[in-house]
């Protein structure tokens, strides 16, 4: 399974939005029902991950987790308790909660950024805004991945 490719689409009244068709069939062909979704936990975008490979994430956390440190208790309660487990409805439509839509500045517009494993969601422009810099220009990405390549 790979998510690739960017996709923008529009959330309705009920912040339901389409999932775009190639994510779709992906998600089909794995059989894949449940979706967790939370913000990411470096960039402002929200993550969309099968509920498959939110387990797989979950359980390498667990694997390093001391139960007896009250600090990583706090890290993983935080980890588990803002993610939410999201189904597609019969029209393809992933109901994104409010809550989260707020936490990246997702209004009524949104970029479905497949990254393999897992998609993003962006709110469009929300880089420019903030002044961050999630996607590189062309140039940039060609530097930097050449240097990363031959290193």
């Amino acid at each position: 399974m790979s998510f690739i490719g960017q996709f923008q689409v529009r959330l309705d009244a009920k912040n339901r939005a389409f999932m775009p068709a190639g994510f779709r069939r992906i998600l089909q062909q794995s059989d894949c029902q449940t979706l967790v979704v939370r913000k990411d936990y470096f960039e402002n975008c929200l993550v969309v991950y099968p509920a498959y490979q939110w387990q797989e994430e979950i359980a390498k956390v667990r694997a390093r987790l001391n139960r007896f440190d009250g600090n990583q208790q706090m890290v993983y309660r935080k980890l588990v308790s803002e993610a939410q487990e999201l189904q597609l409805d019969g029209n393809g439509r992933l109901l994104i909660p409010q809550l989260l839509l707020d936490k990246v500045g997702i209004k009524q517009d949104a970029l479905f950024v497949g990254m393999e494993q897992t998609i993003e969601i962006w709110a469009p422009g929300i880089a420019a805004a903030d002044g961050q810099q999630p996607f590189m220009s062309d140039n940039d990405f060609a530097d930097n991945l050449r240097r990363f390549m031959t290193e």
